[in-house]
């Protein structure tokens, strides 16, 4: 089968253990093949749906959460990093499977990712199983998969949006809820697991900021241009009051010029 047909069934296989098979021996392939055709046969494939649809009851963003039982609060909240975490696989995956005849390392890198974001949401699926529950067992939105729609025609704007502005938002996010979650006795596996996620999304937000650099790059556009393409796709972006992980985001790659601009975007918009 083409590289590019392989990652398509992968990224559109439901059946969780299937899926994670089928990447396993995808990317064991990868990793002993150093000539890749990274041409594809035929367009990419537009997304129609998600493929957690399937399995999960999916519902509009706005709606979420609203009527969540106090007793079932962190299960909710563990289902919620779950969703997020399956979503990421299918983010990455998607990164590999959309855009054609890139360096051999932009491909490397985000089944890089795909393979963290597998072992994160194994993770989380352990702990939900614990608790007597399972992934599907609550109401999911599609806010990520919404994303990916937004920006399969561009890579520079895939890059600045899905990895350097929502996986960014959640390295701000991550630090927060831990030290919520901190300042509660029980919660030990749970902040095990979240610090793993945010020590490892440092690495997976760089690779965002590489690849969205080289885009700029091959399109002669600047990278100041980053706040203003991720807000013509989402106006309200960077309203958020939330304290950055300016630690985190510039290991990433952040300037602190840019970590200014958006912490002055949302002076602006929130005083």
């Amino acid at each position: 089968m083409h590289f590019f047909d392989e990652i398509w069934d992968i990224i559109n296989e439901s059946e969780k253990e299937i899926k994670f098979l089928k990447f396993d021996d995808f990317y064991a392939k990868f990793k002993t093949t150093k000539e890749q055709n990274f041409t594809r046969d035929s367009k990419a494939k537009p997304l129609a749906r998600p493929c957690y649809e399937k399995f999960c009851k999916v519902i509009a963003m706005k709606d979420i959460n609203k009527k969540i039982p106090s007793h079932q609060k962190q299960l909710n909240f563990l289902h919620n990093v779950a969703h997020i975490e399956f979503s990421a696989i299918d983010i990455a995956l998607d990164a590999v499977y959309r855009f054609e005849n890139l360096p051999y390392d932009y491909y490397a890198d985000w089944l890089e990712v795909a393979q963290d974001e597998i072992r994160h949401f194994k993770m989380i699926e352990k702990l939900l199983g614990e608790y007597g529950a399972k992934y599907g067992d609550f109401e999911v939105h599609d806010g990520l998969f919404v994303a990916l729609c937004k920006t399969q025609d561009s890579l520079k704007k895939r890059m600045a949006l899905l990895p350097r502005y929502m996986e960014a938002n959640g390295l701000d996010a991550n630090t927060h809820i831990i030290k919520k979650l901190s300042q509660e006795a029980g919660n030990e596996k749970i902040l095990e697991a979240l610090n793993v996620i945010l020590a490892e999304e440092v690495s997976h937000v760089s690779k965002g900021d590489r690849w969205f650099r080289y885009a700029c790059e091959l399109e002669g556009a600047s990278t100041d241009e980053y706040i203003n393409i991720v807000r013509e796709l989402y106006p309200n972006a960077f309203a958020s009051a939330r304290e950055l992980n300016e630690e985190a985001r510039l290991k990433a790659g952040f300037s602190v010029a840019e970590l200014e601009a958006i912490k002055s975007v949302a002076r602006g918009r929130n005083g």
